[in-house]
């Protein structure tokens, strides 16, 4: 081969990546534009770390969980969507989900969910709530049950 046409195959391979930079961008962009909720990803993601919570990722989600075992919140990579897993708490941006509902849609102990519907400061307030929500321990009453269990 000679010089010229690896310079030209180098420079192919060069504006290939390039222009697979700018499609990963332009996909972005667009499931901003479709995906409600899609630009808090990074907030949420910040606000639970913030809050000393451990953030997994998982295939389609990150988990967060807290210093105990049970509440967790499920985050869609996506965005659109946060599940409230073993817990809820009170808030206008808030859906409960019935006990039946979870079992039908083969969600397991998620009880509520985020409502992306809603304003963004909405959103975010009752992130933050279910945030503080995981990061507490569990009331006296919930540790004695369990010491009563394992003995």
């Amino acid at each position: 081969m000679s010089e010229k046409t690896t310079e030209s195959n180098e420079a192919k391979a060069t504006k290939l990546k390039a222009a697979g930079k700018k499609a990963e961008a332009q996909k972005a962009e667009r499931r901003a534009r479709t995906v409600k909720g899609s630009h808090l990803l990074e907030t949420l993601e910040a606000r639970a770390r913030a809050a000393g919570l451990n953030v997994e990722t998982q295939s389609g989600y990150l988990k967060v969980t807290g210093p105990t075992k049970g509440p967790r919140i499920y985050i869609a990579k996506k965005g659109g969507k946060v599940f409230l897993n073993g817990f809820t708490v009170t808030a206008p941006a808030i859906l409960t989900i019935s006990e039946e509902d979870a079992k039908q849609r083969h969600m397991g102990r998620v009880k509520a969910e985020l409502d992306f519907n809603a304003s963004d400061d909405a959103v975010l307030a009752a992130y933050d709530l279910a945030v503080a929500q995981v990061a507490s321990p569990p009331p006296a009453a919930e540790t004695a049950k369990s010491a009563e269990n394992t003995e």
